[in-house]
């Protein structure tokens, strides 16, 4: 079989890889719009989860010379830190170790990376499998072919170009990222982005510039990233800083956000980001940590940014469905989340894998293959995708004492490793020991859901979903309703919510649940089913019947 990608960045190409991997295809072509690989962004983290499938695919994180020319195809040149330190508003500062071996046992790692080191790695282990390379499923790269139509028929997948190019496959990956063409073109209800009203400063600063920083004063830094090779995080109610080595340690990757609800940039769809003057930078940095203890040392930080960026923060509604026939889609053009919770590559990583193994277990059924891939995949990445959005905390109601016992019983870390203030248990082996290949021996009767990957509660989630909250009485069956009623519902404190073609009142469950208040937050009034459609567990379904109003209906035309 012949598969085309649209996308060359880290989802695409590891996909290449992967399905080369799954011993079914004859070629993997991959279309990629700009002209040359693109530089934009700075930092990023690679995670246990999504390193093991990068060494299983032989790409190199950490390989290359951390000193090298920017752009060299040598390796990946990853820092491996120690440990995180939270920086508190009261001035306190914590440290936590990176555990790099997690359960997993087999010491895959936490890597810390300059975004175009890892695309540089990952365009290195392609080029080994070029179209001369004489192996078996060569892999080809297509610059400046930005899709413009696609076609599909029972048998294959046709796609055009801008440039005039055109080609065709048995299956298409559109791997192409937030703004994916693949999506617009093959989707029907294409979602639409919800400004989170946070922008952000991205940058990065050399090493020996860092070792000579001063404040404003003149005077040291408190907390001077060269003394330690730490990921150093600083947090306000409404702002927050990350800050970590990458390349070796050659370069300081820098994250400055602060919730900014009257900015006019990015309401207007300027764009992702921008270039910023060093002037801005240090005017909103000052303003956002005003009242930080840190604020000084992130003053000189910022004032210390090579070519600083600005962005905005966007969040989309997940998907109720990938795939469209012969053409599925991966990484952030099914699932894009915020990067608070360290997991955007990674989840890219594991849909790639995910998708190898259905091939190699159901070989050129396509149908059963796509199908296999989304039933195992989609109900994890979601809640990655939903979970980065709260860790804002304008974006999440403060949890209850209820939601908090409940949260602890299922001892599930459900907050990134690099977080100190956790919500949950201390169990992270969940995110972090998980194999995305392992994607069973036969099909899933149907999705997975939340028990299905609670492995450490399994035993006794029974026990744990009988002393859910209950209602004094049970909501009482309205009959039909109509979307426009339950879009009249559209506040926490009176939010009626959309699943699976049920409409529940959840207005008083909100408080007393662990999810409640996100549904109430971001989906009262609205369809919340492609996160929250997948219960798979008797007892969670049982429960959720105390909720149900009416069944939905589309409204009477007069």
């Amino acid at each position: 079989m012949r598969a085309i990608i649209v996308g060359a960045g880290m989802g695409g190409l590891m996909t290449a890889l992967a399905l080369r991997q799954s011993g079914v295809f004859s070629s993997v072509d991959i279309y990629e719009q700009t002209k040359e690989p693109s530089t934009a962004g700075a930092g990023l983290n690679i995670p246990p989860n999504g390193a093991r499938l990068c060494h299983w695919l032989g790409v190199d994180l950490d390989g290359g010379d951390p000193k090298g020319p920017n752009g060299a195809i040598d390796g990946g040149r990853a820092a491996i830190l120690k440990s995180t330190r939270q920086f508190n508003a009261d001035g306190s500062v914590t440290e936590r170790p990176f555990d790099h071996v997690t359960a997993a046992g087999d010491g895959a790692a936490f890597h810390h990376m300059h975004r175009l080191d890892l695309l540089m790695c990952l365009y290195q282990r392609v080029f080994e499998f070029g179209p001369d390379s004489g192996d078996p499923c060569p892999i080809a790269v297509h610059m400046d072919c930005r899709l413009t139509q696609l076609h599909q028929t029972a048998g294959e997948v046709s796609v055009r170009f801008s440039n005039g190019r055109s080609a065709t496959g048995d299956i298409l990956i559109g791997a192409d990222g937030t703004n994916s063409a693949t999506l617009e073109l093959a989707w029907p209800n294409p979602r639409l982005k919800r400004w989170t009203e946070v922008t952000c400063f991205r940058g990065l600063i050399p090493r020996a510039v860092v070792a000579a920083l001063r404040k404003a004063d003149g005077s040291p830094l408190d907390y001077n990233p060269i003394d330690s090779f730490s990921m150093d995080r600083h947090r306000t109610e409404r702002s927050g800083a990350t800050i970590y080595w990458v390349r070796g340690g050659e370069l300081l990757n820098v994250w400055l956000a602060h919730y900014e609800p009257d900015s006019s940039a990015f309401e207007q769809e300027e764009g992702d980001w921008f270039p910023v003057s060093q002037e801005e930078i240090l005017r909103e940095v000052d303003e956002a940590f005003a009242e930080s203890p840190s604020r000084d040392d992130l003053l000189a930080l910022a004032g210390a940014v090579v070519r600083p960026t600005k962005w905005g923060l966007y969040d989309s509604d997940a998907l109720e469905t990938w795939v469209q026939g012969r053409i599925c889609l991966l990484g952030d053009a099914a699932h894009p989340m915020l990067p608070t919770f360290g997991q955007g590559a990674a989840q890219a990583f594991e849909d790639a894998a995910a998708l190898s193994s259905a091939f190699t277990l159901h070989g050129d059924d396509v149908a059963t293959a796509f199908l296999h891939y989304e039933r195992v995949r989609h109900y994890r990445a979601t809640r990655f995708q939903l979970s980065s959005k709260f860790a804002f905390d304008h974006l999440r109601a403060k949890d209850t004492a209820t939601q908090k016992a409940l949260l602890e019983k299922l001892d599930e870390r459900v907050s990134p490793a690099f977080a100190h203030d956790k919500r949950g248990g201390e169990d992270d082996a969940w995110i972090y020991a998980f194999d995305a290949r392992n994607i069973g021996d036969e099909l899933p009767a149907k999705r997975l859901g939340p028990w299905d990957f609670r492995q450490a509660a399994k035993t006794d989630h029974a026990a744990i979903t009988r002393e859910l909250w209950m209602p004094n009485t049970p909501a009482i069956d309205k009959g039909p309703v109509t979307r426009e009623e339950v879009a009249l519902h559209n506040t926490p404190d009176d939010c009626w919510v959309i699943i699976s073609g049920k409409v529940y009142d959840i207005t008083e469950w909100a408080p007393h649940h662990p999810g409640g208040a996100g549904i109430a937050r971001m989906y009262a009034g609205k369809d919340a089913t492609a996160e929250f459609g997948d219960y798979h567990s008797a007892e969670a379904v049982a429960h959720m019947v105390n909720f149900r109003i009416g069944d939905l209906v589309k409204a009477v035309q007069k």
